[in-house]
This record gives C-alpha cells, sequence and structure tokens, in this order.
C-alpha cells in the first residue's frame, strides 16, 4: 500500500513535494532561523500567549505567490484579520487581505478573556493559524501552525513543573492535488510529466498524503518521554470530508476534557488538548484507526522510556476476572428471517434490500464466511458457554468483556481459525509483551507472541486495570470499550474480529458481572462491514455467487453489495433482544468502527438517554470512538435505534427496539398544564442558493482561472 504513495514513476510525484512552510527568525533582517522541535513536521512555529497578551507577527513572504496568516482564538480588527473574502473593507483594512511574494505586512491579535480558555478548560488550549486567500489550498500548500492560548499567569508561573512533556500534532490527508504547488511537482518530480493526467483517479489518490505533521508510515520523528511524565497533547484535524480522525494511543489512556479516552476523535478545525501520563515503557504505535487511513500510512511510533522516576506505587490487582475466547469461522447471515421488518417485503425482493441480500451468478447475498470471537466455559476449549436471553442481542460480538479499577483481566485466546489473530484490547493497561497489534518497531526485534496468535495455537493475555485507566469522576460507572483482533487493524475486525469491553468502578458490579444500579445493558457496533475487506472474500465468492469465475473484484456495484450497514452484524429490524421494560434503568454501550464512511448518528426514536451530563436523543460515532449512554424509557411501543446517515439508514443500519409495561405503578403522573399550538404547511417555493455573484466573482482574483 506505502508505494501507492511514496514511489516515483513516469506518472507518480512519490514522497517528495514543494510546499511553502511558516518559518521563524530571530529579527527584522530574517537571516536566522529559529530551530523548531523535529517532530513538529512542516508546521509552523509554535506561537503562544495568554489572557491579556499582544501577539505581534511580522510575516514576510518569501514565496512566488501571495499569501497571509490567519489566526484562530484570539481577538483582531478588520486590518489584523489576514482572510481575504468580499468582506466589504478597503483600503488599510484590505492591505491584511493578501501579503504578495516580497511583501511584509505586521499582524497585531489581542488574547482577551473572551477568546481564552473557559473555567472548565484546562490552562492551555489548542488553536491555529493559517494562510486564508483561499484557505483550502493555502493550508494544502503547507501554510499551517499552531496557536497555544493560555490562562492568565499560565506560561510563566510553574510552566516547567505542570508538564514534563508537550507535542503539537495536526492529522490531516495532505491533499497535494489542492496545492498551488503541483504543477511545479508534476515538472520536478514526474518522469514522464507531459504524460501526466490530472483528473485520472489513481493519480490523484496518489498525492493524498495521509500524515501526521507531514510525516507517514511511522516517520514522525522524536516522540519520546519517561513513564510517569506528564505529557500535555495537542491535537488538531485539518482538510476535507476524508478528515475524519481518531487518533488511537496504543497502551496508554488519556484525559480529555475531564474524560478518560484512548482515542481522540478529530474532524477538520477541531482542536483538542489532553494530558497523558504513561505508565507502560516501551515503543508505542499511534495511529489514526479509519481504514483507508491505517492503510495511507497516517501513524507514528512514540517512545516511553523507563528512568526510574515512579514513585507512585502501583498495588498489585488482587482479583483476576478470567476469560476464555475462541476465534472461530462461521457462516453469518445478516438478515436472518429474510425480512426487512420496515417494510414486511423479503430481503431480497425489496428495493432498498436487494443490492445486498440478492444471491446471483455476481452476488455473494446475505450470507459470509466470516471469524467472530466465541466465550468457552474452561481451558480445554471443549464446551461453549451459552448466552444468556439478555445477550441475544449482541450478534457476532464476542463476549462482553468486564472488569472493575484493582483488579486484572487474563483472556486465554484459542485460535479456531485458519489464519493469524489476535486480541488487541482499548482502555486496559499492559506490557508490551501482552499487545495484540502487529506492527515493526523502528528498534526492530522479533516479534511478540501476542500479536499474532497461529491457527491451532493459544495465548494468555493479562491486561490490568489500575485506577489511572479507571473512569474519572465525571465519567458513567462503566466505560464502554472494544477488543479487536490486529494482526491486521483493518482487515481482522472487517472479518468479524471484535467484542465489548467494560472498565467499571471499584464496586459498580455485582457477583454476577452485572452493573448495579442498571436493570439491562446493551452494547450497539454501528458499522458498516466491508466483507470487500474480509479475508474470506475469496472463500464468500467460491462458496455463495452462482458463476465465480465472472466475479470482478473490483467492480463498484459488486464492492457495494458487499458494503453490509449493520448494527452488531445485523440489517432491517433483524437484531432480536432488544426489549425492555418501562421505567427500567438502561444502560446502552456503543461502538464504532470502519472507514471513512463510518460516521453515525444513531437515533433512538421515543426516547432519551443522558451521556457526559448531557440529554439527548443522537449520539455520534465513528471508527475507535466509544460512548455511555443511560435511559429510562418513558414511551411505551416499538421504537427504531438507527443510523440517520442517509446511506446507511436506506442501506439498512436500523433496529426496532421494545418498551413494554411491565409494572402497573410504571405509570406517567406528570401533570401539563400549558399548550403550544402551531399552524405549519408544506409549502413549494423556488429557492436560490446564490442570488448574488459578487462573492465568487471577488474570490476568483487570486486564482488562475
Amino acid at each position: 500500500q506505502a508505494e501507492v504513495f511514496l514511489k516515483r514513476g513516469p506518472h507518480r510525484i512519490g514522497s517528495t513535494y514543494k510546499k511553502a512552510v511558516y518559518t521563524q527568525y530571530t529579527n527584522h533582517l530574517y537571516d536566522v532561523i529559529v530551530e523548531k522541535p523535529s517532530w513538529l513536521g512542516f508546521l509552523g512555529p509554535i506561537i503562544k500567549g495568554e489572557v491579556g497578551d499582544t501577539i505581534i507577527i511580522h510575516l514576510k513572504n518569501f514565496a512566488s505567490r501571495s499569501y497571509t496568516l490567519h489566526p484562530h482564538g484570539v481577538r483582531y480588527t478588520k486590518e489584523n484579520e489576514g482572510a481575504f473574502y468580499p468582506d466589504n473593507t478597503k483600503n488599510l483594512q484590505k492591505r491584511d487581505d493578501a501579503v504578495e511574494p516580497g511583501g511584509q505586512y505586521t499582524y497585531t491579535w489581542d488574547v482577551t478573556e473572551d477568546q481564552g480558555p473557559a473555567k472548565d478548560d484546562a490552562d492551555c488550549i489548542t488553536r491555529v493559524y493559517h494562510s486564508h486567500i483561499d484557505a483550502p489550498r493555502d493550508v494544502a500548500s503547507g501554510l499551517v501552525g499552531p496557536l497555544i492560548i493560555c490562562k492568565k499567569d499560565t506560561l510563566n508561573k510553574r510552566r516547567d513543573k505542570q508538564f514534563d512533556a508537550e507535542f503539537i500534532l495536526m492529522f490531516s490527508v495532505m491533499d497535494e492535488n489542492l496545492s498551488w504547488y503541483l504543477e511545479d511537482n508534476i515538472r520536478t518530480y514526474c518522469s514522464e510529466p507531459s504524460t501526466v493526467d490530472k483528473d485520472d483517479e489513481d493519480f490523484q489518490e496518489s498525492n493524498k498524503m495521509h500524515a501526521i505533521n507531514g510525516y507517514m508510515y511511522g516517520y514522525l520523528p522524536n516522540l519520546t518521554m519517561c513513564a510517569e511524565d506528564k505529557v500535555k497533547w495537542h491535537l488538531f484535524g485539518m482538510g476535507n470530508e476524508a478528515d475524519i480522525h481518531s487518533a488511537y494511543f496504543h497502551g496508554q489512556t488519556l484525559i480529555e476534557r475531564h474524560h478518560r479516552v484512548d482515542t481522540i476523535n478529530l474532524f477538520p478545525a477541531t482542536f483538542i488538548d489532553a494530558v497523558m501520563i504513561p505508565r507502560s515503557p516501551g515503543e508505542w504505535l499511534l495511529s489514526c484507526q479509519v481504514n483507508d487511513h491505517i492503510e495511507g500510512g497516517m501513524q507514528a511510533l512514540f517512545q516511553v522510556k523507563d528512568c526510574r522516576k515512579s514513585t507512585t506505587n502501583h498495588n498489585e490487582s488482587t482479583k483476576i476476572r478470567q476469560y476464555f475466547i475462541a476465534a472461530e469461522e462461521v457462516i453469518w447471515n445478516y438478515g436472518p428471517s429474510a425480512i426487512n421488518h420496515f417494510t414486511g417485503q423479503e430481503l431480497t425482493a425489496d428495493s432498498e434490500s436487494h443490492v445486498f441480500f440478492e444471491q446471483s451468478a455476481t452476488r455473494i447475498g446475505g450470507s459470509y464466511k466470516k471469524a467472530i470471537y466465541k466465550e468457552y466455559t474452561d481451558a480445554s476449549f471443549t464446551e461453549h458457554k451459552e448466552r444468556l436471553t439478555e445477550e441475544a442481542h449482541l450478534g457476532l460480538l464476542g463476549p462482553v468483556i468486564k472488569a472493575e479499577v484493582g483488579e486484572s483481566i487474563r483472556v486465554t485466546f484459542r485460535n479456531n481459525a485458519s489464519r493469524p489473530f489476535s486480541i488487541q484490547p482499548h482502555g486496559v493497561s499492559y506490557r508490551k509483551s501482552a499487545e495484540g497489534a502487529r506492527y515493526g518497531a523502528a528498534s526492530g526485534g522479533t516479534e511478540s507472541p501476542a500479536s499474532h496468535v497461529r491457527p491451532g495455537a493459544t495465548f494468555t493475555y493479562e491486561w490490568n486495570v489500575p485506577e489511572e485507566v479507571g473512569p474519572t469522576d465525571q465519567d458513567p460507572d462503566c466505560l464502554t470499550w472494544l477488543y479487536y483482533s490486529a494482526v491486521d487493524e483493518v482487515r481482522d475486525p472487517s472479518s468479524g474480529l471484535v467484542g465489548p469491553l467494560l472498565v467499571c468502578r471499584k464496586g459498580a458490579l455485582l457477583p454476577s458481572g452485572k452493573q448495579k444500579n442498571v436493570n439491562l445493558e446493551f452494547f450497539l457496533l454501528a458499522t458498516v462491514f466491508d466483507e470487500n475487506l474480509s479475508w474470506y472474500l475469496d472463500d464468500n465468492i467460491l462458496m455463495f455467487t452462482l458463476n465465480p469465475s465472472k466475479i470482478d473484484k473490483d467492480d463498484e456495484d459488486f464492492q457495494e453489495s458487499n458494503k453490509m450497514h449493520s448494527i452488531n452484524g445485523y440489517m432491517y429490524g433483524n437484531q432480536p433482544g432488544l426489549e425492555m421494560c418501562k421505567g427500567s434503568v438502561v444502560s446502552w454501550h456503543l461502538m464504532g468502527l470502519g472507514t471513512e464512511v463510518d460516521v453515525h448518528g444513531i437515533y433512538f426514536s421515543g426516547n432519551t438517554f443522558v451521556t457526559k451530563g448531557t440529554r439527548r436523543d443522537t449520539a455520534n460515532l465513528f471508527p475507535h470512538t466509544f460512548l455511555t449512554a443511560v435511559m429510562r424509557p418513558d414511551s411505551e411501543g416499538v421504537f427504531e435505534v438507527s443510523c440517520l446517515t442517509t446511506d446507511h439508514y436506506t442501506g439498512g443500519m436500523k433496529q426496532n427496539y421494545r418498551v413494554k409495561q411491565c409494572h402497573w405503578w410504571n405509570v406517567d403522573l406528570s401533570m401539563y398544564l400549558h399548550e403550544k399550538t402551531y399552524y405549519i404547511a408544506a409549502v413549494e417555493v423556488e429557492w436560490d442558493y446564490s442570488p448574488n455573484r459578487t462573492w465568487e466573482f471577488e474570490r476568483h482574483q487570486y486564482h488562475e482561472e
């Protein structure tokens, strides 16, 4: 996969591109460069200010076209905005809109109270600056940098003691097709530049560089810290609709906005700060867990050194929770009733579901060979552990693994499948020797047996749940995580190897393993299972298509028919077991997985839930993100739980849940004293999306067209 982006050729630019970057100098002569940390990559210098400061930027343009410098998170007047758009300004207020080649301009910004960190923010928050004549193209060309805004008196007081290390990372699919220097790069780096077709999709794809600070495939240098250090991470995203990022720190957890996480969601112009105290020494992977981005190289390594500075007494876990789990190959049916329960029609006849469930000469249908995690009663792996009635909804998910703070988890894993698999957990602490992810550490060495358990082999994973991975005081009693096979982080989960994991406060679980103060628990994995990425695609073609020799695996319609829009492996209302009593306390544990398309709005019709202190009826999920939502259903009947992303809804990512009146005393005694009446009509009108072309014409004065 790497050669798609990194290899030069007649029609390929390769890994090196001409870019424009912000560079800091010591004075107005611009003759001595100020060195910056190597891990910043092509990002501009770190600009810091605290409330009450004035920041003065002297920008000189050594580039060959006009640029600016525009900030997020400070106060500025129009002449200091650094952004070009039709804003009805002129003369002095227009000079900031473009600094021409060879020109200079001074920007003055104020760090005011209303722009600084709020009461519940960290002392310093993440912002950015970038060129803003044509912001998408300017940023794609490289002109972007970090701006750190702090509370008053933070920078001068105790700064060195507050954090031992600080890192700033930008996750972005840098689209070099948008760069102002695309033509230059074609001429310089393609061996046959005159024959390059800039509209060719494969050429365009080769220029989409899945980078962290401009580095791919583990080349980001010097992310180094000591175990027990207090480390501040400033993360931000830039880019387009592909820039949905799930930044996953292997082997560690962080605190982000007072919540325990190990994965941080980023979108274009999203700015996050988080604090980590790494406990486990070793070289660990930091990667975006969106499938396309893993394969595209959005990965870095961070080194946690054992500097012998720990004074913390980490008590050894006393209670061990034991699980016996096997990877097994099964035939999985995404629609076992053969009915679309939302239309009443057969899945093969219904217009929405036919695409995915038709079985023909060139279509697999709704059943696929998959690998799933199954639980056994003991280490002999002779007897499956039967699922309880309340677990029927789990579908193809593995068994629920649970532990409280202060305990440890021992998972004996038997690989009964036909290829190497593993178990990699989110949200717990483990040594490198127990890591279930397979990736090449820069230092080399032999691979850990934990990272790939061969067919027929058994491996025992030991994970710990110390206080520092447990829920914060603002988290729910049990944090939702997942575990998955990570020999290949894309193809293993796509084949079906994924399951839920709960980390709970001390005393939150009953002896039975159920949560206290909760009547029912439901675990939902929302994902478009891409069976084209499964290890078993060829097997499925041979087993289920009527004429395997006619299959073109690159055919877009064939690929679409294998993208199963499911919840726990069920589509179109086929998920069993989502039943509850009115007034009961229901804990929903929601998980995401997949690719750039896996942006989910999981909507519970008829009822609401509480998560992170807010009341909602819709939860947002992305790959490798997790949410605990507590519902007390107050409406009886059959309701939808579905993804409201349009393609996913029509594609089958929708189920029914039933709320029953179980007790006579659960009667709504609320009194409603006021009525609000509205009269609304649907009216057809003509709507002009752009009644005035002024904006469009003015915006293009800095473009060639």
